[in-house]
């Protein structure tokens, strides 16, 4: 397998074993649910064979499989990784903007696209309902424990991949059995350890207000990548704030390698 991706083949059987496990474990998490939404795993969208680059969120919304954006039954796998991979350039079905477009104006800031060098990476390839709005939050959390493994394994596979940029939060469980909210790269740091990834502070890039930092993810294989972590996602009540995070900060991720 070579430095600058692998063969789709490799990701194939790779979505293969997400899909299964998804399948067979979805009655332990569907109290978060959407109701009448099909359930397509979706553990990345673009080009996650080739990209250099990956955005990280939390899961995928419902919204992406509503509406007829997705069939109502499960597909063959070969047409199951090419709408993944194709995601960006499907001629039929528009990405949804709404929630991508955000993100993809924050990445022109560092002159990245989606439609060339990036793809996006969730922790959790299962959608449900708005992590603020979940019925069952300790149940959200034991399901990103379970499926965060994958997103793990995509990017140890993904030797190729120099750089991640993450934003948003989730839920947490306190020592006492509290849930509390999370950034994703707290989640990201303690689940990475079993897997063989470290990631490190490298510099708090805003002082107050929404979170902004910039970290070094160690991977198994001793290489190490930067990442770039923001607090607001572009589902946040204020979108803007990612875009204009990365915007003041384009020269600092230049300058270490986005």
């Amino acid at each position: 397998m070579d430095s600058e991706g692998f063969k789709k083949v490799d990701l194939e059987e790779y979505l293969k074993s997400v899909i299964d496990e998804t399948n067979a474990t979805a009655s332990q998490y569907a109290v978060n649910f959407s109701p009448n939404t099909p359930m397509h795993a979706a553990p990345f969208f673009g080009r996650a064979d080739v990209a250099l680059y990956a955005t990280v969120g939390l899961n995928p919304s419902p919204k992406e499989f509503q509406q007829g954006r997705w069939p109502t039954a499960a597909i063959p796998l070969p047409v199951h990784i090419d709408r993944l991979r194709e995601y960006f350039v499907n001629p039929t079905v528009p990405y949804y903007k709404s929630w991508f477009g955000n993100w993809e104006r924050a990445l022109e800031c560092i002159g990245r696209s989606y439609f060339s060098d990036v793809a996006h990476f969730d922790l959790s390839a299962r959608a449900t309902v708005p992590v603020s709005n979940c019925p069952g939050p300790q149940v959200f959390v034991q399901m990103v424990d379970a499926d965060i493994k994958w997103f793990f394994a995509l990017l140890g596979r993904r030797s190729g991949i120099r750089g991640l940029l993450i934003a948003g939060s989730s839920w947490c469980i306190t020592k006492s059995g509290a849930t509390r909210a999370a950034h994703l790269d707290e989640i990201i740091r303690k689940a990475g350890r079993q897997f063989g990834f470290e990631l490190a502070k490298d510099k708090d890039l805003r002082k107050s207000g929404t979170k902004v930092t910039l970290y070094s993810l160690s991977r198994p294989g001793g290489d190490s990548i930067p990442v770039f972590f923001c607090g607001a996602s572009p589902s946040s009540k204020s979108p803007e704030d990612l875009v204009e995070a990365v915007r003041t900060h384009a020269s600092v991720l230049k300058d270490c390698g986005f």
